[in-house]
């Protein structure tokens, strides 16, 4: 089984474009109590960072963590979310989105998000409350299972943070996916889940 941890805004239907049908999303197997150890866990962004913290607790079969950031005290960046946090709270929904999708982490890539999907509180609540300013920084010495670290060529912060947290993971490999930026499944999907087959040693 593959589960799934989307970043911020992400929904479980960001993965359906994903050939396999045994996958599901993480938080309900989670909030259960049924750590899926024996599993696969994939995380991307703010879940690439969750999914760290579980892997700390709960060892996998393997695990992929795409374009995720490490946490670390920083009160410019709570600053930063918080005034995000208090926006989606607020503001009106398609200019918040616009504003949301033209950060420079994205490179001008969109998705489109609706409204009716989401819960305003919650997201806010994610923003303070996972904040890599908040969070504790994952001991990424500890953690032994195999890791596939995956991030886009153009997006050159979180290409660095990996090539560094590989060096520190005891059984992790790099990929810098060519011609992508933050949102790499779903910029580059076919690259993306071909390097998902031979790292998962699926047909």
């Amino acid at each position: 089984m593959i589960w799934t941890l989307s970043g911020f805004l992400g929904l479980p239907s960001d993965w359906d474009f994903l050939p396999w049908a045994w996958r599901a999303d993480v938080s309900s197997a989670w909030r259960a109590g049924r750590p899926p150890s024996s599993d696969i866990l994939l995380g991307y962004s703010m879940g690439g960072r969750l999914a760290l913290r579980m892997l700390e607790m709960h060892p996998m079969q393997k695990a992929i963590i795409v374009s995720a950031g490490l946490n670390a005290p920083d009160e410019e960046r709570r600053a930063r979310d918080e005034e995000w946090a208090r926006r989606f709270e607020t503001e009106e929904w398609s200019s918040l989105m616009r504003a949301w999708n033209a950060q420079p982490v994205f490179g001008g890539h969109e998705i489109e998000r609706r409204e009716e999907d989401y819960d305003r509180a919650e997201l806010a609540r994610q923003l303070r409350e996972y904040s890599p300013a908040v969070l504790a920084p994952p001991r990424l010495e500890e953690i032994e299972t195999p890791i596939l670290w995956i991030a886009g060529e153009h997006d050159a912060k979180y290409a660095g943070i990996a090539r560094r947290a590989v060096a520190r993971l005891p059984r992790a490999e790099l990929w810098i996916c060519p011609n992508a930026g933050h949102r790499v499944p779903w910029q580059q999907p076919g690259a993306f889940v071909e390097r998902l087959r031979e790292f998962l040693e699926l047909q």
